[in-house]
């Protein structure tokens, strides 16, 4: 009875690791350009990304977010990314002043 503990163990190991490695294999694999990379990421990381970033990083806060109706997440978001780009023309301009 516990041979055939021993014995299928890592069978089953092997399996499951396998498995893990073609879900993720960012996380188990190298290789591919640093273009190829960034090319990928918004497409593959799309959603996750939005929850990533409403969480600010922090795992535990996910399940908050997802809670959120998602309109109000967009609003934010879309809020978010209209205040770093006009940051972001103000210091160029603020640069240009200075050149």
């Amino acid at each position: 009875m516990y041979l055939w503990m021993y014995t299928s163990a890592p069978f089953f190991f092997i399996k499951f690791t396998k498995r893990l490695s073609e879900f993720y294999p960012e996380l188990f694999e190298g290789g591919g350009t640093s273009s190829e990379h960034q090319a990928n990421f918004s497409k593959k990381w799309a959603a996750y990304s939005t929850i990533f970033e409403l969480a600010n990083g922090d795992l535990l806060k996910f399940d908050e977010v997802v809670q959120q109706p998602l309109e109000k997440c967009l609003l934010y978001l879309a809020h978010r990314a209209d205040k770093i780009e006009l940051e972001s023309l103000m210091h160029k301009a603020a640069m240009k002043s200075f050149g």
